[in-house]
């Protein structure tokens, strides 16, 4: 062993030694250590002593979780703007002006305007409710007889409610070779293949989430 200028061969063994013990517990806390050298307070063999120091550890990161977690007037006011976009986009889509007031559509279909809500209840009529302008009826839900497609019962029944069966007619859909839903229930060779698929794909929402 090669013995720094300075230090004698025992006092070159007493660094190494706490250098090797050192070693063993950075491995077992994973924390920085440090040894310093410092002169004897008092005169004898030993002409300093070796000061052993491990640093603080250092302050761990929240975790994912606690990082990701919200307060509750934080969810409060993420739900609230939620709901606001979706109210928004339903006000949007029932303004357009294929959407029939209960009125207008019972004329067309020679019905009060309690009947027309009768068969909205029963499934039979598509009518959606926006914020402020109350229930509207699509008219392309009308077919080429002026009557209400028959599989829109079924399509509720499938899907649960009102804005579930709009945005199933209106989007396009690749297992119906990229045709709408509505195009699907307008052609009686592909109604039960539309059926088969509504009843699988969930719910929809008016902000098409």
């Amino acid at each position: 062993m090669d013995v720094p200028p300075g230090l004698s061969a025992e006092e070159a063994r007493r660094v190494l030694a706490a250098v090797a013990s050192s070693a063993g517990a950075v491995e077992r806390t994973g924390r920085t250590l440090t040894l310093d050298i410092e002169p004897a307070a008092r005169k004898g063999a030993s002409r300093f002593r070796i000061v052993k120091q491990l640093r603080p550890e250092p302050a761990k990161p929240p975790s994912d979780l606690r990082a990701n977690e919200i307060s509750p007037d934080e969810a409060q006011a993420a739900l609230r703007l939620a709901y606001a976009r979706g109210a928004a986009a339903a006000a949007e889509l029932v303004s357009g002006p294929d959407m029939l007031s209960s009125d207008t559509i019972a004329e067309r279909l020679g019905l009060s305007r309690e009947a027309v809500h009768q068969k909205r209840r029963r499934g039979e009529l598509l009518g959606v409710e926006g914020a402020k302008r109350g229930v509207r009826f699509p008219a392309w839900q009308l077919g080429s007889d002026g009557l209400p497609l028959s599989a829109l019962k079924d399509l509720h029944a499938a899907l649960g409610e009102p804005w579930a069966v709009f945005r199933f007619l209106s989007q396009r859909h690749p297992e119906l070779g990229m045709r709408t839903g509505l195009e699907a229930i307008a052609d009686p060779r592909r109604i039960a293949e539309a059926l088969t698929l509504a009843r699988g794909v969930g719910t929809f929402s008016p902000a098409g989430s």
